[in-house]
């Protein structure tokens, strides 16, 4: 069993890796072939966020505003992003995504459908239920241990 377990493993590990090369070369053949696959997700980051701030994205994206703030230099040039005073508190940088920005989404959105199809080939309709859940419970406790293993590292630099 502990074979199998092994291969599971390696079969997610490989599947991640497969997805994110994939997405990279759906980019790369678009129209928007300019922006990288982490500047894509910089993108979804700011549509997904509700108060769409550097911290706030930044947090999403779990980078340092610094990185952020170095591709956010770069998304804007390419004029996909902009990034303004917020109106109420001028300390607040507001992100929004330009017509440019939005219209890269969607080809993003398009990838992610396509992967949906393969997904609904893969697993059969009656099983994935069955296979969502138990990969949301292995989210769950990946996550439980990444914050134990920062809790012990925070413990032991102190």
């Amino acid at each position: 069993m502990d074979n199998i377990k092994i291969n599971f493993m390696n079969v997610i590990s490989n599947v991640f890796t497969s997805v994110m090369k994939a997405q990279e070369e759906y980019i790369r053949h678009s129209e928007y072939s300019n922006l990288s696959l982490t500047e894509m997700h910089v993108l979804e980051a700011v549509k997904k966020e509700n108060f769409p701030t550097m911290s706030n994205v930044s947090a999403r994206l779990k980078i340092t505003i610094g990185t952020l703030t170095t591709n956010v230099k770069t998304i804007i040039k390419k004029g996909y992003l902009t990034k303004k005073p917020y109106p109420k508190d001028h300390r607040f940088m507001i992100l929004s995504l330009t017509p440019r920005g939005e219209d890269a989404l969607k080809v993003h959105d398009q990838f992610h459908q396509e992967i949906i199809h393969i997904l609904d080939h893969a697993i059969p309709e009656s099983e994935f239920s069955f296979v969502y859940h138990a990969f949301e419970q292995v989210q769950d406790e990946v996550k439980t241990f990444n914050e134990e293993l920062k809790n012990k590292n925070k413990g032991q630099s102190q």
